[in-house]
């Protein structure tokens, strides 16, 4: 469009020139243009006060000794072609000259456009990048409002329940002592329930492997110690916290689909800590019987893994042979000051 214009104009000043006269300049000038805006200037506006300005100044007149060299040889090349004497009148240098500054304002303008819609996009950028990461820092907070808020639904009424308990515990201890220390069992898991969360929503590791410990014995008791379990804890939990309930969804899926009645190949669910980073491997012989499961549980856990402890796990599980092996590695002090903040 640019081109068609100027055309338009020169026709109608000058009168109509030659295809080949149009086309040559024009290719000189385009070349130009491109050269400067897009690849020689912005190496040279890039660099620091006060060599910039003697670049600048360099480079105008390298880039004029060039553009007039390349003009003069473009007219002679016209001239020869046509059969014509050439001779370069001033009024040729002339009009180079006035047609080099021309572009070299448009080309520098065209550059410096070009930089401030960059600036702008990336300001652009930048910003939704910050408003996106506002939004995660509050999808995170809603989840753990959510998860506090369920937390303390399973507190409601808690020393109504643990005078109950009591009386039922004193009421059948003489005549069954199993059922006795069942109900004993069943008031510290209940107490585990209403233990405080911390200040980032969590709780202390050692609560949380008792928690599983408690949840092992009332089960052994209900079967009459007949399941095939064997639960390993070793190196110190120190002052640890973790995500309250985590732990336990795994030994709950041991419980859910294992086959805990093979005393030749007994399950295990074994938990190791080191330093900060907690591990914790299951494995069982899967019921003959399965019991339908939709993934909800390990599902969760990943869902949540990767909310309170992105790039701080590796968790994976298989099935193979009727026998399903889970582990899960933790970092549990690395993320803490995502919900501490």
């Amino acid at each position: 469009m640019f081109i068609i214009y100027e055309v338009l104009v020169i026709i109608t000043l000058n009168g109509t020139g030659t295809v080949a006269d149009y086309i040559c300049h024009y290719i000189v000038n385009i070349a130009y243009f491109y050269i400067h805006g897009y690849y020689v200037y912005p190496l040279v506006a890039r660099q620091k006060k006060p060599a910039r300005y003697f670049l600048t100044l360099l480079l105008i007149g390298v880039e004029f000794v060039i553009y007039q060299s390349f003009m003069r040889l473009t007219a002679y090349v016209l001239y020869q072609t046509n059969g014509g004497k050439f001779e370069y009148a001033n009024i040729y240098y002339l009009k180079y000259t006035w047609r080099y500054v021309y572009f070299l304002f448009i080309s520098t303008a065209v550059y410096y456009i070009r930089t401030a819609l960059k600036h702008e996009t990336k300001i652009v950028s930048l910003e939704n990048e910050r408003i996106n990461n506002l939004l995660d820092q509050q999808l995170l907070e809603n989840k753990l409002i959510r998860s506090e808020n369920a937390w303390r639904q399973s507190q409601l009424n808690p020393h109504f329940l643990f005078n109950t308990l009591n009386l039922i515990y004193n009421k059948v201890t003489s005549g069954a002592p199993n059922a006795g220390d069942s109900i004993i069992i069943l008031s510290e898991i209940m107490r585990f329930s209403i233990t405080p969360l911390s200040s980032g929503g969590k709780i202390k590791l050692e609560d949380e492997i008792e928690h599983i410990r408690l949840f092992i014995k009332m089960n052994q008791l209900r079967f009459d110690d007949r399941l095939a379990l064997t639960f390993e804890v070793t190196g110190e939990e120190m002052d640890l916290l973790i995500n309250p309930l985590l732990l336990i969804t795994l030994v709950e899926n041991v419980f859910k689909y294992g086959d805990l009645y093979n005393e030749a190949a007994p399950a295990s669910i074994i938990i190791n800590i080191t330093g900060s980073i907690l591990s914790i491997k299951t494995h069982n012989y899967i019921k003959k019987s399965k019991v339908t499961s939709h993934g909800i549980g390990l599902s969760n856990v990943t869902d949540r893994l990767k909310t309170y402890y992105p790039d701080q796990f590796e968790f994976f599980f298989k099935e193979h042979d009727s026998v399903f092996d889970l582990s899960l590695t933790i970092n549990l002090t690395a993320n803490d000051h995502m919900l501490h903040n």
